[in-house]
């Protein structure tokens, strides 16, 4: 006779009751409000319309979080794919939205303490709301602020502080189990958290930083605006041909100009329409004396569909910017004496930067 403890009969119902679904769910809106639920890909409804206001997600993989109406108002928390309900009224706020689940973690805020801390997909605690700030989970990992004073950046305050910086403080790369690597890591949207690679000495490479680690390994990271700007330099520029531009180039070109506005080309449409121009303009970046910067930002929503770049944004509609940042090159003047300035838009995609995007005030043929 096969025998079953009381205590696993009950984990073995458990797990019957709350089934783990693979699959990602899709948010949807009932017909006769505002209000949020989600649907399987074949339409079938998994969780009815309830949820409003700070529910930001538009995809539900492990955790979100979620407002819903309640009988005092609203209440907010996060919910897994389980159907478990943890953080009550601890979403992380910031800009006015709540955080989004990074790579099956999510942030929480405890409200008594202001502090921040991390919950995986299961809704269980990983990092303690030890921390002044946590970033997203990038690559296995998150930094950490601890010990730092907020400073209020809005000029009015009555209704709380919603834009902040920190100043002092001690900083930590930690994985998500809470293990600090690193103390003294600074944190930049210009390291690739996704290229680290643990190594016993220090870069000597130009485009790359490296940190001492607790273990004495040295933790190594691209530059992504070094990295970007070598890459133009010594690949891009000496290999700008037409028959060579698909390399370089996404599948559609969106550019801008005062008497068309917004335009979305086809790649090859834009190379034959523009390739000269852009040619003549990229060209100027190898001169002495050619004043141009680099910038770091996230694909704009706005522009871009999410469907067709659904994996350059995360589940809540944002640019995944830590891993995929658009690199623009800004080229102040131009040749001739005219003002302004020429934008050209790289996004980093998984087969190097291409070119996505251009705004030409100067450029001529």
């Amino acid at each position: 006779m096969i025998k079953i403890s009381l205590s696993s009969l009950m984990l073995l119902l458990g797990i019957l009751a709350y089934p783990q679904d693979e699959e990602t769910w899709m948010a949807f809106k009932n017909e006769n409000s505002q209000l949020i639920g989600f649907q399987d890909s074949k339409g079938q409804i998994k969780i009815e319309p309830r949820f409003m206001g700070l529910t930001s997600a538009i995809k539900f993989e492990d955790i979100i979080a979620v407002m819903e109406e309640n009988e005092r108002g609203y209440e907010t928390y996060y919910l897994t794919k389980t159907g478990k309900k943890v953080g009550k009224d601890s979403l992380f706020i910031y800009d006015n939205s709540a955080d989004c689940e990074s790579e099956g973690f999510i942030r929480f805020r405890d409200k008594k303490t202001d502090k921040v801390g991390l919950f995986n997909k299961d809704g269980h605690i990983v990092v303690p709301a030890a921390y002044d700030w946590l970033s997203r989970a990038q690559n296995g990992f998150v930094w950490g602020l601890m010990g730092a004073e907020k400073k209020c950046l809005d000029s009015h305050t009555e209704m709380g502080c919603e834009h902040y910086s920190w100043e002092g403080g001690e900083e930590f790369l930690m994985t998500t189990e809470n293990k600090i690597t690193i103390v003294g890591f600074k944190h930049s949207r210009r390291l690739d958290m996704y290229s680290m690679a643990i190594e016993d000495e220090p870069t000597v490479a130009t485009t790359k930083k490296s940190f001492k680690g607790l273990n004495g390994k040295y933790y190594t990271f691209l530059d992504f605006e070094k990295h970007f700007d070598d890459w133009m330099k010594n690949k891009l520029i000496p290999q700008l041909r037409v028959r060579r531009a698909p390399y370089f180039m996404c599948d559609s070109i969106t550019s801008w100009s005062r008497s068309s506005g917004w335009v979305t080309e086809p790649r090859k449409e834009f190379g034959s329409k523009h390739f000269k121009k852009l040619k003549n303009r990229l060209l100027q970046i190898t001169k002495k004396g050619t004043d141009y910067f680099i910038t770091i930002n996230g694909l704009n929503p706005f522009i871009y569909d999410l469907t067709s770049f659904e994996k350059y944004f995360t589940n809540c509609g944002e640019a995944r910017i830590e891993r995929y940042p658009v690199l623009t090159l800004v080229i102040n003047d131009s040749p001739d004496g005219g003002k302004g300035q020429d934008h050209f838009d790289f996004l980093k995609t998984g087969n190097g930067y291409r070119l996505i995007g251009i705004s030409l005030q100067n450029a001529t043929e």
